[in-house]
């Protein structure tokens, strides 16, 4: 029987994707990463010299790489060196976009920028909203992450989807080992910042608290942040969401 997460009708209700035929900034670099026979992933690397760690960055359903192109200059000042991965069918990226596809690529892409020497020698993985289940996923497959930062991050995929329309009734022990984050969040040891908007509505601050609970790390992080939603982290009130950022790396990479 095939699963309900590998259904054409669950992932077009999860999944938004759009090309991009934007240049490459000057100072950024493009990388393609083949996942097989029909498919490459695209993802841009902003360097950065003063850089202390990179910082792997999965990004939200309806975004893609170079939404964070403005964005890029803002992190590097954080200390990190950028790098933002999409996912298949988005951006420059080809195949069809998978939650199951989205984990598995997401090991892929740890693989090849760290056998390619395209890492710091820390590394922080990000995801935000779909994004949060990549990050997830590299902690729990991958220990010598240094840490991880979840913004805007569900909990359980079911109400993510039927929320768009689409009702699940159940799902399998394993469906729920593989795809409910809070679930894979208690495998998860490394130091873990978990954000959220306190007026979120599409993925609602209960399931951030309910990430945080269960995370297994010792060093967890809850901050929710208030006056701002799903979409406009970045504009809380007195600089909030970097301040949140830069709080959690000085207490990781100090």
């Amino acid at each position: 029987m095939t699963s309900i997460f590998d259904s054409v009708e669950f992932n077009r209700n999860l999944f938004f994707p759009r090309a991009d035929s934007s240049a490459c900034p000057e100072m950024a670099e493009d990388i393609f990463v083949k996942m097989d026979q029909e498919c490459k992933v695209h993802v841009r690397r902003h360097p950065s010299e003063k850089a202390k760690f990179s910082l792997l960055f999965f990004h939200g359903n309806g975004e893609i790489v170079s939404d964070y192109d403005e964005l890029a200059k803002y992190f590097n000042a954080l200390g990190c060196e950028l790098t933002v991965c999409d996912f298949r069918g988005y951006g420059k990226s080809t195949g069809t976009p998978s939650l199951r596809n989205a984990l598995k690529d997401a090991s892929a892409l740890y693989r090849y920028l760290k056998e390619n020497e395209k890492f710091q020698s820390q590394v922080c993985v990000m995801g935000r909203s779909l994004g949060s289940a990549s990050a997830i996923e590299l902690c729990v497959q991958f220990p010598e992450i240094s840490c991880c930062v979840l913004e805007s991050g569900y909990a359980d995929p079911i109400p993510l989807v039927e929320r768009r329309g689409l009702q699940i009734n159940e799902i399998t022990p394993e469906e729920n080992k593989l795809f409910n984050n809070s679930e894979k969040i208690r495998m998860v040891k490394c130091p873990i910042l978990v954000m959220h908007g306190e007026d979120d509505f599409l993925i609602i601050p209960q399931e951030a608290v309910l990430n945080h609970q269960n995370a297994g790390s010792k060093h967890k992080v809850l901050d929710i942040l208030s006056g701002v939603g799903h979409n406009d982290m970045m504009v809380a009130h007195d600089n909030a969401y970097f301040k949140s950022l830069i709080n959690f790396f000085k207490s990781v990479f100090s």
